[in-house]
């Protein structure tokens, strides 16, 4: 198998090493995951080299802070000062360097179509209504999907959490979810509720729940 696989070569974006430090610098709070592994080559012909912990700003100047465990050194770095940067991990970061074209694999056993059926089923707190017979039984769009129901499982509890919540989700009678070929994450409003329109097919935003619950809190 030639490397890069042909479907990851086909989708790759060309970004500035300052665009690559500065996206997965913005995944590297989450609890878990793979960290990003890079060598960092300076325009003074230096190459550093560890996982990326933390991208940050001192005094107005972006800097990005290395730890390498073969020599139990941290290092910062002025992301200006960064000619090239080279990435050891691709694969738990496809989403980032493809642009979103190319969604992370799916984890764990895949789900089936019956299996998410019966985890949301529709009520009145979660008026859900989802075009099932338009996934198939695509591992990939049935994976996406569920991660698109949980987090708006969660970002509907969040706008529900109080008394004001709960009076404004009262007016929403239908909660739709569509899979939109070449569509961003996008939530809008309908005469008897709200519609999330998704490209499931592609890569998710990371922060799925956070920004369904911004989309709704506004349309609200």
């Amino acid at each position: 198998m030639s490397w890069p696989e042909k479907d990851l070569a086909r989708s790759l974006v060309a970004l500035t090493p300052a665009n690559v430090i500065g996206q997965l610098g913005g995944l590297t709070d989450a609890p878990d995951g793979e960290p990003p592994l890079l060598s960092v080559h300076l325009a003074s012909g230096q190459v550093l080299e560890g996982t990326l912990l933390r991208v940050g700003t001192d005094h107005g100047t972006d800097v990005l802070v290395l730890a390498d465990s073969r020599t139990l050194r941290l290092a910062w770095v002025p992301v200006g000062n960064v000619a090239a940067v080279e990435l050891h991990n691709p694969d738990p970061f496809r989403d980032v360097i493809t642009g979103g074209r190319m969604p992370l694999a799916p984890a764990g056993i895949p789900v089936t179509r019956l299996a998410l059926q019966r985890e949301f089923p529709s009520s009145d707190e979660f008026p859900l209504d989802v075009d099932w017979a338009a996934l198939g039984g695509s591992d990939l769009l049935l994976g996406n999907a569920a991660s698109v129901l949980r987090a708006l499982r969660e970002a509907v509890g969040q706008v529900r959490a109080d008394e004001m919540g709960r009076e404004a989700w009262e007016q929403v009678r239908t909660l739709k979810v569509e899979h939109r070929s070449g569509a961003r994450l996008a939530v809008a409003s309908g005469q008897d509720g709200l519609t999330v329109r998704v490209d499931l097919s592609a890569a998710l935003p990371r922060a799925l729940s956070g920004e369904l619950f911004e989309q709704i809190s506004a349309l609200l």
